[in-house]
């Protein structure tokens, strides 16, 4: 944090802050080892991925420059990854069809020749063109995300491949870099570029030079580096005069990457701070208001840059519970920025990566899109050895496992489950395993073919009815799909049945899980809660129970739909205890109703409530795998 912003927050904090009066003085001490403060970044600008910016990215790689990079790198090529490359260019400037028509030749053609790296880099970037004309915002996510990860290796296993670097650099800076964050990436390419150009002008037509100077005098100013933003620009100059050749540029320095957050003494987060942080990331608005109250300070006297990425953390927290959506989107939206700020001031600490990774995973997806930079993250830190092992296999666990979430967020589905086969293969304990078992199960849904399913057969129908949508609630959308149709097909039958009509509105409100536009997402809850509102006529506690965590799922600062579910599990509760095993809920359902209905109470401030009904699932059931979870996030004594 710069010393402006720490004068700024101390004058604010100086008559309020319970914690402030110790670190005045404090800060006063340290104030005068301090270094001038840097500049404040300014805030990244994001690109469309549209056909005019992508007629406007400067990527058009001529046939000329192809054919001299051709000879370069691969000598001939196959007529079929000619008239690939034709298509492909044909594609840059904004012909849809010839994008997939490129993507399907060159993925026919990765298939028979998977060593040939000139075909997998026009793969990636035919794949990111994909993207590019999607309509569906996961569908342009899942294409670049896959042309990122086919030029990333191949880059990866030939780093001096000049064609794989000019075609990732474009396609790194064209992408939104609230999303993807891979200006760096763009930097690295185009620096290594023009490098290679300095040395051997015959690489590229100098319209292409010219356009990659520019490119990197906008990426620079866009990181605040105005030294190197001139630099470039400079040699922008001296091209234009064209009386001498460009000079080449060492750029070969190397930065030891950092594993604690701060050299300094005494600064970094301590266990007192950690401890704030913890109860507030799993406890409630007070816990998340108390924490901001100790970290306002311990920012001022400690400037570690961790320490203030945890801060802007806890501020993103205050609208988790927050019944206000302006407030919930604000203040995501800001503390995203804030986050990637300060990951571009220091590159090299790691520990602001976890930070801004798991913020990630835990905004929903549908609106902010964040998963990507989650991806991108914990890939990064999963490849950093000496990283992990200064910070222990539970944390590695972790990150693997949280990298399979950030696949599932992304539809990438085999990915993901690639990921959590990899730790389960390290051995990594019951609670890890667990997490890993519970996903599986999930993937493990096997579509039905509903023509087996008849009205004549009730039972059977309603038998397969009801796992389709257990699987749907578990995570499934093939599951939650075939579950829609099948209660509709029981519902049209039988238009009188209270069981029909429910799992049927459930279905409804299913859907918008798994939506992939918020307008539909907000289309599908909706109307199932309509229809839950009315479709139960008894006390039927299984209906109920039903009812009552699709409340409990729904983020209360759109739905407010917390009373209604501790209305219903608490009914449903009372009726278990009553009536026991003729109950017509399971005895895993009531353990799941009072791990959630204790959730509930908490996160409504009811603690003395939320501490007796965890007591009373302790009691019940110590070794249940809520009863874990309850132990996992310290909600226990």
């Amino acid at each position: 944090m710069s010393m402006k912003k720490r004068e700024k927050l101390l004058a604010t904090l100086a008559k309020r802050n319970p914690y402030i009066n110790n670190a005045i003085l404090q800060s006063e001490s340290r104030s005068k080892r301090k270094t001038k403060g840097k500049e404040e970044n300014i805030d990244t600008r994001v690109k469309e991925q549209d056909t005019k910016s992508m007629k406007k990215a400067k990527v058009d790689v001529t046939n000329k420059s192809l054919e001299k990079v051709g000879k370069e790198e691969k000598g001939s090529q196959s007529l079929q990854l000619i008239e690939a490359i034709k298509d492909h260019d044909a594609g840059i400037k904004g012909d849809k069809i010839a994008v997939k028509k490129a993507y399907t030749m060159l993925k026919k053609l990765y298939s028979e020749q998977k060593a040939n790296l000139e075909i997998r880099a026009y793969l990636g970037s035919a794949a990111t063109l994909l993207g590019r004309d999607a309509h569906s915002v996961t569908d342009k996510m899942k294409y670049a995300l896959e042309g990122l990860k086919h030029l990333d290796e191949v880059v990866e296993k030939k780093s001096d491949f000049f064609l794989a670097r000019f075609l990732r650099g474009h396609v790194a800076y064209r992408l939104p870099d609230m999303y993807f964050q891979r200006m760096t990436t763009a930097i690295e390419d185009f620096t290594y570029i023009v490098n290679e150009y300095d040395q051997n002008a015959k690489l590229l037509t100098e319209e292409e030079y010219v356009e990659i100077l520019k490119n990197l005098v906008d990426l620079f100013k866009r990181t605040n580096d105005l030294e190197k933003s001139s630099f470039y620009q400079e040699k922008l100059k001296q091209l234009k005069k064209a009386t001498q050749p460009l000079v080449a540029i060492a750029n070969d320095e190397k930065q030891e990457k950092q594993y604690q957050g701060s050299d300094l003494e005494n600064e970094g987060m301590n266990e007192e701070a950690s401890e704030f942080y913890e109860r507030a990331l799993k406890g409630t608005s007070e816990d998340v208001k108390k924490a901001i109250s100790f970290f306002e300070v311990f920012v001022l006297t400690n400037s570690a840059p961790e320490v203030e990425m945890y801060l802007i953390d806890l501020q993103s927290m205050q609208a988790r519970d927050s019944i206000n959506t302006y407030e919930m989107f604000g203040s995501a939206i800001k503390s995203m920025k804030a986050m990637d700020s300060l990951i571009q001031e220091h590159p090299e600490n790691l520990e602001l990566k976890i930070i801004r990774a798991r913020h990630s995973l835990r905004l929903p997806e549908l609106f902010f899109r964040r998963a990507a930079i989650a991806m991108r993250d914990i890939e990064s830190l999963l490849k950093d050895e000496g990283f992990l092992k200064q910070k222990g296999d539970e944390t590695k666990y972790q990150l693997m496992y949280e990298l399979g979430l950030a696949y599932e967020m992304l539809d990438m589905t085999e990915e993901a489950l690639g990921a959590w086969n990899q730790l389960s293969k390290l051995r990594p304990g019951s609670y890890w395993q667990a997490k890993i078992d519970e996903k599986k199960d999930v993937y493990s849904y096997k579509e039905i073919d509903l023509r087996t399913l008849t009205v004549a057969t009730p039972e059977k129908l309603y038998e397969k009815a009801k796992e389709m949508h257990k699987y749907g609630a578990k995570g499934s959308k093939v599951a939650a799909r075939q579950s829609l149709k099948a209660w509709e097909k029981a519902k049209e039958a039988n238009p009188e049945c209270e069981i029909a009509a429910t799992y049927y509105a459930a279905s409804v409100a299913l859907q918008g899980r798994f939506a992939s536009d918020p307008q539909d997402m907000f289309k599908d809850t909706i109307q199932g809660l309509k229809l839950l509102k009315t479709c139960i006529t008894t006390d039927n506690p299984e209906l109920k129970f039903l009812r009552g965590m699709i409340y409990s799922a729904m983020p209360e600062g759109f739905f407010h739909t917390s009373d209604k579910a501790m209305k219903d599990l608490k009914s449903v509760k009372a009726a278990y205890e009553q009536e026991g095993e003729n109950c017509s809920i399971t005895r895993e359902q009531y353990l799941q109703l009072l791990y959630e209905l204790g959730l509930l109470y908490q996160r409504n401030s009811f603690h003395d409530k939320a501490e007796k009904t965890w007591k009373q699932l302790l009691k019940e059931e110590p070794n249940s795998p809520y009863a874990m979870r309850l132990e996992s996030m310290d909600l226990t004594d």
